[in-house]
């Protein structure tokens, strides 16, 4: 792996707060993407975690993560991404690896995302890593916005 570390984001100030909103719009748009208000609450209340690329310092890709209040052994991928022009070196595969790893040290016994239907790169990552599609959610995030929902079980 390319000089890539995974930082699992305990702190942060505006600027860190402020890269990640523009890795937002840029990867998911606008109306995807989560804000300034939100950042923050996804950090000290969930899970965030980066692919941090070395020496540059590049925030390669971001992972985020919600644990049910209904059943705290269930996880909810909220947000992954890697960054347009890094994608395709298996950064993707490594930080959901490391994502992975900090849920099963947190006691996650499973583990569940949507992924756009139409988005076949996605859900063959996940299908590699042992994500399985349980079920489709018709307008999940608005009118014709469709999502396929996986789930893990975390050994």
């Amino acid at each position: 792996m390319e000089n890539i570390v995974i930082k699992h984001i305990e702190d942060f100030n505006t600027d860190f707060i402020e890269e990640l909103c523009r890795l937002e719009i840029e990867n998911l748009g606008k109306e995807a993407s989560v804000n300034q208000w939100v950042l923050p609450v996804l950090i000290r209340y969930g899970l965030v975690s980066i692919a941090e690329r070395l020496p540059q310092g590049e925030t390669a890709g971001v992972c985020q993560v919600l644990r049910s209040y209904r059943d705290p052994s269930l996880a909810f991928i909220h947000s992954f991404y890697i960054r347009p022009h890094l994608r395709g070196r298996k950064i993707g595969r490594f930080l959901l690896d490391g994502v992975l790893k900090k849920l099963i040290s947190d006691n996650i016994k499973e583990v569940e995302l949507t992924v756009d239907p139409d988005n076949s790169p996605a859900a063959s990552l996940y299908a590699s890593i042992g994500f399985k599609k349980i079920a489709k959610r018709k307008d999940e995030y608005g009118k014709s916005i469709n999502r396929d929902l996986y789930r893990m079980i975390l050994q």
